[in-house]
């Protein structure tokens, strides 16, 4: 038996305590979560399918405060998330109106989460709402909603299909809507009772209000004159009556696009606004500005964080036992980076990384004026992402290759066996018992967190999550894409942990999990700075001058850089996985295929499939 702390006895008991320990808190957070959306259970949260009038499915979540009954009634509103989110975007807002009173639907958008999905705007009966004016009228029908007082509010892309919604139908009777801006076609009391809400360092700012600086020039613009029936209204002041429609208000937030749907004052707008326009003779029963929607994001980022980390003990628990203990193998010794390699490596990885934006524009110029790709991979957002990483991959593999079949006095000599990249020195060479085991193994893991986030998921409705979509349950659709994109990540994250695992590989630490804490370490250096470079070049002149470097054409570099946040997260949490699987097997392949895995049901799970809206 192979001398490894996988056979260690004392870490066995470790790993066993810390993946039971894992798992508790995994589900203890979901729990925790659930009892902050169903706001101490007074309300009842529950998942609910409709079809919408083109046909096609939408998925929701219906909230219904319990004194809420056909007998006592109550008026309600649609929220719609944005363009790159599904409904549990809308949470925080949900939350808070169904605790005061208010029936609250969330729905996945058509072409999110697990609703149906319209691939053109040219196909038949495309509906421009994705699913908002069906989602409104099955609001109104429920037995326990005043059909009479019930309003929309929406994010974003779903600001603008509130916005559309309301203009066409007169029923809604109040909207509310963040990171959008009401149009020149908006009058005194069409669309009827409208706050808008807008965030000052908003990144869609340009596209969204056509404003440099929108604190000093909103106010003045022809769509405000036409909304308001005068110039230069002041913020957060309510001008016109809430019993006609003509109810007008605009709130300033200082935040971020993203930040409008997780912002204390803008939700407490919202639910001032709807508590005045659908509920004005009864006051609220809890003061706005005390919400709870945090507990709800925070318990389902602790489940997410604690449901990935149980991989760890769940690795070395299996590796110990027939058939993958056969896998279990020290890494060679004798090679350890030298500071030209390191320099060489790390300066090819960031000048890589930060033309990220560049690849985007490529992809993007090569779907637009050369080839449609979106029918055969259709998720326009993991396109970007996947085609800068793979090829930024590809270039570095091919370095690689070149660096390792150039000899150099200053370094011992390397082979594709000592990197644990081949079984063979000078060829890539794997023996079949080598490969499917690697495969169970890393299908086995990931079997594991998927049903230890979807399974609860099934009765609470929490998925791993934090202001962005994270990880989900999948529709068979996505587990097709999920199919489509594996090969592609796979192929990067190949290159990815050869580049982390065996080329910049430290000299030996005190003990394995020392060598693994290290090489995390040196993981984090090489691959997260430049990513974060750019997101400091995007928001500190944002912060600071009102200036928004990258923007792209109709804003489209934009939300691949809001996304980078994401990117940058779900990156660093492969770094030390990788770590473990190399050190426990000495292959790359192992926590290659586990990262591709858990990156593609990432992307798949939480990524919009509809057009662009550019």
């Amino acid at each position: 038996m192979p001398t490894s702390f996988i056979f260690d006895k004392k870490v066995r008991k470790t790993a066993l305590w810390l993946l039971i320990v894992a798992v508790i808190v995994t589900l203890a957070a979901q729990v925790i979560a659930h009892a902050a959306m169903t706001s101490g259970y007074q309300v009842e949260v529950k998942n609910i399918t409709f079809h919408n009038k083109n046909g096609l499915i939408v998925r929701g979540k219906l909230y219904r405060p319990k004194d809420v009954t056909a007998q006592n009634p109550a008026p309600g509103v649609v929220y719609l998330h944005g363009y790159q989110n599904n409904r549990e975007t809308s949470d925080p807002y949900a939350i808070e109106l169904s605790r005061r009173g208010f029936v609250a639907i969330t729905l996945d958008a058509l072409g999110r989460g697990n609703s149906d999905n319209q691939f053109s705007e040219n196909e038949p009966g495309f509906d421009p709402t994705y699913g908002a004016d069906s989602a409104f009228a099955y609001l109104q029908n429920l037995p326990f909603v005043d059909a009479e007082r019930c309003g929309l509010a929406g994010h974003s892309l779903g600001g603008e299909w509130t916005y559309l919604a309301a203009m066409q139908n007169p029923n809604v009777k109040a909207i509310s809507f963040s990171g959008f801006a009401y149009l020149e076609d908006a009058s005194t009391n069409l669309p009827s009772n409208m706050l808008m809400i807008f965030g000052k360092f908003d990144e869609y700012r340009q596209r969204m209000t056509g404003t440099r600086d929108f604190e000093a020039e909103w106010m003045h613009t022809p769509q405000t004159i036409a909304a308001f029936g005068f110039s230069s209204p002041a913020f957060d002041t309510t001008y016109g009556e809430f019993s006609d429609g003509s109810a007008r208000r605009v709130h300033m937030t200082r935040t971020t696009h993203v930040g409008e749907s997780f912002d204390k004052g803008a939700i407490a707008e919202a639910v001032t606004w709807f508590s005045q326009a659908l509920n004005p003779k009864v006051p609220l029963s809890i003061p706005a500005n005390q919400q709870i929607w945090r507990i709800k994001e925070i318990g389902s980022l602790v489940a997410m964080l604690a449901g990935l980390f149980s991989v760890f003990p769940a690795s070395i628990l299996l590796l110990g036992v027939r058939p993958f203990s056969q896998l279990v193998k020290a890494p060679y010794q004798t090679y350890t980076y030298d500071k030209k390699t390191f320099k060489k490596a790390y300066s090819l990885n960031a000048l890589l990384s930060l033309l990220f934006l560049a690849f985007v524009m490529v992809i993007f110029g090569f779907h637009v004026y050369v080839l449609p790709i979106d029918r055969v991979f259709p998720m326009m957002m993991v396109n970007g992402v996947i085609f800068w990483f793979l090829l930024k991959n590809i270039i570095g593999y091919l370095v690689f290759r070149g660096w390792v079949k150039k000899e150099r006095a200053s370094r011992p000599e390397v082979n594709f066996k000592e990197f644990g990249i081949s079984e063979d020195e000078n060829r890539i060479k794997l023996s079949w018992s080598m490969v499917w085991r690697t495969f169970l193994l890393a299908f086995a893991l990931f079997a594991f967190v998927y049903i230890l986030q979807a399974l609860p998921e099934a009765f609470l409705m929490i998925d791993f999550r934090y202001k962005f979509p994270y990880f989900s349950d999948m529709t068979p659709y996505r587990w097709l894409m999920m199919l489509l994109y594996f090969p592609l990540f796979l192929a990067a994250f190949i290159y990815f942990n050869i580049l982390l695992q065996a080329q910049m590989r430290p000299a030996p630490g005190k003990s394995w999990l020392h060598t693994i804490i290290r090489k995390s370490l040196i993981g984090f250096a090489v691959i997260l700075p430049p990513l974060l470079l750019l997101m400091a070049i995007q928001y500190i002149p944002l912060f600071t001058t009102g200036f928004v470097p990258f923007v792209g054409p109709g804003g489209a570099l934009v939300g691949f850089v809001i996304n980078l946040e994401s990117t940058i997260l779900l990156l660093a949490l492969m770094i030390p996985m990788g770590s473990v699987l190399y050190e426990a097997t000495g292959n790359i392949y192992t926590g290659s295929i586990l990262n591709a895995l858990i990156i593609t049901w990432a992307f798949t799970s939480s990524s919009v499939i509809a057009p662009l809206p550019v």
